[in-house]
């Protein structure tokens, strides 16, 4: 899906609205768990809906087995495919929040890794914008986790 038609966007807009995002004084950065996952802005396609950001496994995000905790991935998950859908409604709704989201782990993920939240914008209309995503280990690219989700856009 091309979604080069939405006026006042742009991928020098996505861009810049993804760089500022992750400096440690932005709203997303500024307090809770997300400044401690220390997401990083990789790249983002305007027209083809996409971003991937990526998070260095931390050993306080451990379960006991010693892989990362699924509510932690989900965090990742949900942080990123949000921030993609906030981009593109963020011109008619100051936020979004998560109506729906399906996770499916397939890999564990380990100390020391770093992953890719991989995302890609399905829909968008006036208030629900689809997202799905995939979390890819930059080791050996391994598939470690899928995920779709509905995000609403809210004003006031």
């Amino acid at each position: 899906m091309n979604f080069a038609n939405i006026p006042g966007l742009s991928q020098a807009d996505m861009e810049t609205f993804f760089q500022n995002a992750m400096k440690p004084d932005s709203e997303i950065k500024h307090h809770g768990v997300i400044p401690r996952m220390d997401p990083r802005f990789v790249s983002c396609d305007f027209e083809k809906g996409t971003l991937d950001i990526a998070y260095d496994v931390q050993e306080w995000e451990l379960n006991p087995e010693n892989i990362i905790h699924g509510g932690m991935t989900s965090t990742a998950l949900d942080t990123t495919m949000g921030m993609l859908a906030h981009y593109y409604t963020h011109l008619n709704a100051p936020t979004v929040v998560t109506v729906t989201m399906n996770v499916s782990f397939l890999k564990p993920i380990a100390l020391g890794d770093t992953f890719h939240v991989k995302c890609q914008l399905d829909s968008v209309g006036r208030t629900l914008a689809t997202v799905k995503a995939e979390v890819c280990l930059e080791r050996d690219d391994i598939l470690a986790c899928i995920a779709t989700a509905t995000f609403m856009a809210v004003s006031g």
